[in-house]
């Protein structure tokens, strides 16, 4: 299943577009379809969500397993257009928080750098190239009571002097379901932001 980031959505009932590879309205991250006249247009080298379970599944019918998909991959989507899309340069990312629990979005706060373009707040413009999740589900007696994203973003931001630099996130976010909405409650994370650790910076020095 792929995700166009940004389409539209009903918390009654959540609308996924299967098959598209489109971002819409990134910038914004809008829920009303086309972006904004005065906000630019992604292009069409961006990647879409793609959103696959592997476990669980199972002990799901069709019809709420495409629902918890959609659900879970809104919830991704989200964080990731606030945490890494939109304008750039810019200096807020603590929005890409609001699918968090309140508990996991103030431990965020304090990892921020490695949950965000943070470290790349100067970049021009940031594209998402790949963008994998694979879902995990805790179901009881036809109930799903929660679940596990094992994720691979990777990004292509494009510095002030022409240059890109990656941006890759890989790990798993924890989600709990309440109602018809889902929050991430967790988060075991790995994050390259493409900049020279300190060994590769001491080996590049004189000879």
């Amino acid at each position: 299943m792929m995700i166009a980031m940004g389409s539209p959505r009903r918390r009654a009932g959540w609308i996924v577009r299967a098959g598209v590879a489109v971002l819409a309205a990134l910038a914004a991250g809008c829920s009303t379809g086309s972006p904004p006249d005065d906000e630019p247009s992604p292009t069409a080298e961006s990647a879409a969500l793609r959103v696959q379970t592997v476990t669980g599944a199972e002990r799901l019918d069709e019809q709420t397993r495409t629902e918890v998909e959609g659900a879970v991959g809104d919830v991704l989507s989200d964080y990731v257009v606030a945490a890494f899309l939109g304008e750039f340069p810019r200096q807020e990312f603590v929005q890409a928080f609001e699918p968090f629990t309140s508990v996991a979005a103030r431990k965020a706060t304090r990892d921020i750098d490695k949950l965000t373009a943070a470290t790349a707040r100067d970049a021009t413009a940031v594209r998402a190239t790949d963008l994998d999740a694979r879902l995990s589900f805790l179901t009881q007696a036809g109930d799903v009571l929660g679940g596990t994203a094992e994720v691979h973003f990777a990004f292509d931001a494009t510095m002030e002097d022409g240059t890109t630099r990656p941006l890759v996130l890989d790990g798993r976010f924890m989600l709990v379901a309440d109602d018809d909405s889902w929050s991430i409650f967790g988060y075991d994370v790995r994050f390259d932001d493409g900049g020279e650790t300190p060994a590769e910076a001491e080996s590049g020095g004189g000879a």
